[in-house]
């Protein structure tokens, strides 16, 4: 099987191409927009584990609040938290659904990132956005016991 249209591929023209709709909903061109330029396998994986996080929450695990907690106090992380203050409060089934989106998007953009590679073709890549893998700025500091706002009051209080 060929791959010839792999050749000199750059694997963030669909996240770019989002970004730039007009007609697509602003959370998902600035989930898109955040995206572009960082790695596929660490954006797909870092993307997923959020998603992962606010399954949790809906699903009343108290670990959900942890997890949360631990992505919002990761100073080697902005990419995590963009994403989640890009979406914070907004209704809790839209966080999940364009998280879910976006995990999508980003697994095919992976998918493609490989099978160039693999098939030796080169790829191409936005310049990474993040210049540093510390924090850009003051965290947080939370507990799994910080409140979440009132769109999650019968999903994830007391959680």
């Amino acid at each position: 099987m060929t791959h010839d249209w792999l050749h000199n591929l750059n694997i963030d023209l669909g996240l770019i191409e989002v970004r730039d709709d007009p007609d697509t909903c602003w959370e998902r061109r600035a989930l898109a927009g955040a995206s572009v330029g960082v790695d596929p396998q660490a954006a797909l994986v870092e993307a997923y584990a959020l998603c992962c996080t606010i399954d949790r929450l809906l699903a009343g695990d108290p670990d959900g609040k942890r997890e949360l907690a631990e992505i919002l106090g990761d100073d080697r992380n902005d990419y995590q938290r963009c994403l989640w203050y890009t979406l914070a409060g907004r209704h809790t089934f839209a966080i999940a659904t364009d998280l879910r989106w976006l995990v999508a998007l980003l697994r095919a953009r992976d998918d493609q990132w490989e099978a160039a590679r693999k098939a030796g073709r080169p790829v191409t890549k936005e310049p990474e956005p993040y210049v540093s893998d510390r924090a850009d700025g003051p965290l947080g500091l939370f507990d799994q016991t910080f409140d979440l706002g009132p769109q999650w009051q019968g999903i994830a209080e007391g959680v």
